[in-house]
Parts: structure tokens; sequence; C-alpha cells
């Protein structure tokens, strides 16, 4: 590995779409390199210590540069695949293919986060529910007209809008206090069973 190699590279990187095969012990070469540099820098007389010093700079810079174009596109692969389309970092050196597993995993951690109650609203609405009545507490209610019925749920019904102007959404086991049409419908369809509500619970109480 030399200057004249990396700058190779450096230019084929820039024409590239994707990561060009550098081996998986590119960056340990260029590594190698610099720690060579920086020894015969050490051990150089005066007259060839800024020769070295300007060839330690220009490899920086162009190994720099190498890196943030290759990172650059691996962070385009990882967000592809974190959003579920099946993509390899082909190319990726052993170092990157680390960077690229931590970045699928961190975005698809973030997007879980950030987007889950709001791509998933069926999720959501159950967290949101009212709390559950009981059949005990419903049927002590005094104020069930003639035009409410009272029923059990059977399975879980999508939200509906009843002819009280209300929505309702209710799963398997529900008591609810339904307008008369709205339970008449769901238990012609046996999804619903009507709840007679009686007048002993005083009887029931004393």
């Amino acid at each position: 590995m030399n200057l004249e190699d990396m700058r190779l590279i450096q230019v084929n990187e820039r024409r590239s779409q994707g990561l060009q095969a550098l081996g998986h012990d590119f960056y340990e070469n260029v590594r190698a390199y610099i720690n060579e540099l920086e020894d015969r820098k050490r051990h150089a007389d005066a007259a060839r210590v800024a020769m070295i010093e300007d060839e330690l700079q220009s490899a920086r810079c162009v190994i720099d540069e190498i890196f943030k174009r290759r990172l650059g596109k691996i962070v385009k692969m990882a967000s592809t695949r974190a959003f579920g389309l099946d993509i390899q970092p082909d190319g990726a050196t052993q170092e990157e293919l680390k960077i690229f597993e931590q970045l699928v995993c961190s975005i698809q951690e973030g997007k879980s986060k950030i987007l889950g109650s709001i791509v998933q609203p069926k999720v959501a609405e159950k967290t949101e529910k009212t709390p559950r009545r009981t059949e005990s507490s419903l049927l002590k209610r005094t104020d069930i007209g003639k035009e409410f019925t009272v029923v059990r749920v059977l399975k879980d019904i999508p939200t509906f809008m009843g002819t009280d102007g209300r929505s309702y959404q209710l799963s398997n086991e529900d008591v609810a206090v339904l307008p008369e049409v709205n339970a008449k419908a769901l238990c012609d369809r046996h999804v619903a069973v009507a709840i007679k509500v009686g007048k002993s619970d005083k009887n029931e109480d004393a």
C-alpha cells in the first residue's frame, strides 16, 4: 500500500455507485503504511522530514475521503435494509460490515419507537380504549331505557357508529349498552347476545 494506490482507490470510489471491493485487510494495510511513514519520519534527516510529513498529510486526507464516501453508501444500504428490502453490502470490509449491521439495528429500533403507534393505529386504539365495563355494573344502571339493550359480545367487532351518534369499539366478552337497533343487528349476526335486565337488584343486594 502506498499513496498512489490510495489515490487510485479514491478515484474509483468516486465513480462507483456501490462499494468497490478492497479486501478485508484494506484498513490494516493503510494503518501499516501510515505507521511506516511515521517511523521513517522519526529517523529521517532534516532534509527529508518535510517531504515525509507532506506524504503523511496527503495519505490521511485521502483515506479520510475514501472512508466518508464508503460510509455514505453504507448508510443508504442500511436504511434500505431496515425498511425491508434485502440488500447486501457487497464489497464492505469487516469493519464496515459491523457498522452496517449496527446501523440497521439502530434504524429499525428508531422506526419502531417513533412510528410504531402511528403505522399500527389499531394497537394505539386498543391501549386508549376505555376500561371494560363489567356485566354487574351495567345491570345496576337505572338509566337504560327501552331504546337501549344490554348485550354480551361474542367476538371482536370493528368500530361502528351507533344510532345514538356514538362510536363503539367492542371486543370479545365485552358487555355493553347499545341502541336497540344496533344491538338487534349484532344479535341477528350472531356476534352478540342480549342480556335481560331485571329489577331484582334491590332484592339481591338486601
